[in-house]
């Protein structure tokens, strides 16, 4: 398949990093450091894509001519920029399918407002896949008596998408010292006729094991593919999730220290690591009785969905579909964090999930 611009040329090195050429055309290339492996797919899975939809939602009924046309467009790059600074490459992909819809397509004008309105709707509905991903396939509490080769296959076997996506694998001459991507050595794409080519070539030649500094990178055009090789990578490299003991979201564990905390921003001043080393303070799952009950109601909700012997019977446990799932742990994570920041008791939080839960034993 033809690699057409935008795209992005990304590396993976033995650092469990992500590197990253943002290609935007022939000629101008942006460089971005993607960081631990994990993160980035973390951080999609917090974003709000609520302000994004609320905006684009009038190009649903929006009558679009070519009187109005750039109004439609600049509602749409508006959209986009909520998540500059927020998401690196979750801005730079929603961003190029817009510029592909709009200028690299066959598209009548109510047809590029149509497709554009499908867009954001279809990657909040990516954010609802990975985060399911993210808990089967990273998380250190769900389903602990599964090993992750066996959560990986389970959920593959739900969403068999995700065995049949393709991506593409190239080489090219790359700064690569001990398995490591060195940034320092980076060319500047912006301006080559003030790159001394051969000076530049010649230390990576030095700095490489090989005969030529030549390293495969990931050529990847749609932030689906960047999602799916960011999981791919965590379930092969073994990097796990686990929830921050103060604000409750999913933090990577990028290394073996052991980690309570994530390094997000809680009261505007302060991280969670900050606060939580602080205070001494931990709401974890190993020392709060009403946590450790939710997660077992957690775990059994999500036993039911993914069994394939569950079934209606007497003395059994009703399989539940899809759509059922993703409403009560939509819910019922709602009703953690309320309980976190001590909005509700231990016994309201047990109470509404297992009337929500309605399952037999």
């Amino acid at each position: 398949m033809e690699i057409t611009y935008p795209f992005a040329r990304v590396f993976a090195d033995s650092t469990n990093r992500l590197s990253a050429f943002f290609c935007h055309d022939a000629r101008h290339n942006s460089f971005q450091p993607i960081g631990d492996i994990g993160n980035g797919l973390v951080d999609f899975c917090e974003l709000d894509f609520a302000p994004a939809l609320e905006q684009t939602k009038a190009l649903a009924t929006m009558e679009v001519t070519s009187a109005n046309a750039e109004e439609m467009k600049s509602v749409c790059w508006a959209a986009v920029d909520l998540f500059k600074g927020q998401h690196a490459y979750a801005h730079f992909f929603l961003n190029s399918d817009l510029v592909r819809n709009f200028y690299a397509s066959n598209r009548s004008l109510p047809e590029q407002a149509d497709y554009a309105h499908f867009l954001f709707r279809y990657y909040a509905g990516l954010q609802a896949l990975y985060r399911e991903a993210l808990e089967l396939c990273l998380s250190t509490e769900v389903l602990p008596e599964y090993t992750l080769p066996e959560r990986f296959v389970m959920f593959a076997n739900r969403h068999p998408d995700i065995q049949n996506q393709m991506l593409r694998t190239m080489y090219a001459v790359a700064p690569i010292r001990r398995g490591q991507f060195h940034a320092e050595q980076l060319i500047s794409f912006d301006d080559p006729a003030t790159v001394d080519v051969r000076k530049v070539l010649d230390g990576l030649h030095r700095d490489s094991e090989n005969a030529v500094s030549l390293h495969p990178y990931f050529a990847v055009q749609s932030l689906e593919e960047m999602l799916h090789l960011e999981l791919m990578e965590a379930v092969k490299r073994g990097i796990r999730v686990k929830r921050c003991g103060l604000c409750d979201r999913y933090f990577a564990l990028t290394d073996k220290r052991r980690r309570n905390y994530c390094d997000r921003l809680y009261d505007g001043k302060h991280t969670c690591k900050q606060i939580g080393a602080k205070q001494k303070f931990s709401q974890s799952v190993e020392d709060d009785s009403f946590l450790q009950e939710f997660q077992r109601v957690y775990n059994r909700m999500y036993s039911r969905y993914y069994r394939e012997d569950a079934s209606v019977s007497d003395g059994g446990t009703k399989k539940l579909s899809a759509e059922e799932f993703k409403t009560w742990t939509t819910a019922a994570s709602e009703l953690r964090r309320a309980y976190l920041r001590k909005e509700i008791s231990g016994e309201e939080l047990l109470s509404s999930i297992s009337v929500d839960a309605g399952a037999k034993e």
